[in-house]
């Protein structure tokens, strides 16, 4: 069967729902994968595991997904969209010389998200490359996709190849530290955060336009 794109919606899935509760239970299936994989880990999670906290049969969870690592990737996609409308409500009323700002502001939220959001913190603890969760299966990673377009967009920087190399290594290093931050402390480890963050500035400093 060929995934087919939900409207309105990041993700794929087996059978376009055609109700307004069919689209509610598939936000529920990942609302409830979210929250199993942020506590046992993508390894002890099970599809049945998915179901039971969703309150569903695990036949309405194949009904959508084929198997847990789509539905992981499902959350993921839906991660992304919710970081980026965070992003830009964020940095909607800075100038065009806050681009620091809004690296700043866009750190601070990724923070957040993985220390409140189960979406997030099941996809920390999901262990899976960035590659292996992006539908298109390329170098790309969505949250990179969205910084290097707001700098592009709003900050003046020249949209470059080198430029999205930039972002995605920021990406990369953020989340394999940021996970390393959570792990040495619940709330968030403050120097590991703190040389992330730097790290990230220092990235994308050399890009920045004049």
């Amino acid at each position: 069967m060929v995934p087919v794109t939900v409207p309105d919606t990041p993700y794929e899935v087996r059978r376009t729902p055609t109700q307004y509760r069919a689209s509610r239970r598939i936000e529920r299936i990942l609302d409830a994968a979210s929250r199993v994989a942020a506590e046992k880990g993508f390894s002890g999670t099970t599809t049945a595991d998915i179901a039971k906290a969703a309150k569903v049969s695990i036949g309405s969870v194949y009904r959508y997904f084929p198997d847990k690592l789509a539905v992981m990737k499902a959350v993921h996609g839906r991660n992304s969209v919710r970081y980026r409308e965070l992003v830009r409500e964020a940095t909607k009323e800075l100038t065009d010389a806050d681009w620091r700002a809004a690296v700043d502001r866009s750190f601070a939220i990724y923070v957040d998200m993985c220390r409140t959001d189960d979406g997030f913190r099941a996809v920390s603890k999901a262990g899976l490359a960035a590659t292996e969760l992006d539908e298109n299966g390329g170098p790309d990673d969505p949250l990179a996709d969205t910084l290097s377009d707001l700098l592009v967009d709003r900050f003046g920087f020249a949209d470059t190849v080198d430029l999205r190399t930039a972002l995605l290594q920021c990406v990369t290093v953020g989340d394999v530290l940021t996970r390393l931050a959570f792990r040495l402390a619940n709330a968030g480890h403050q120097d590991t955060l703190a040389k992330t963050h730097r790290i990230i500035v220092d990235l994308v400093a050399e890009h920045a336009p004049g």
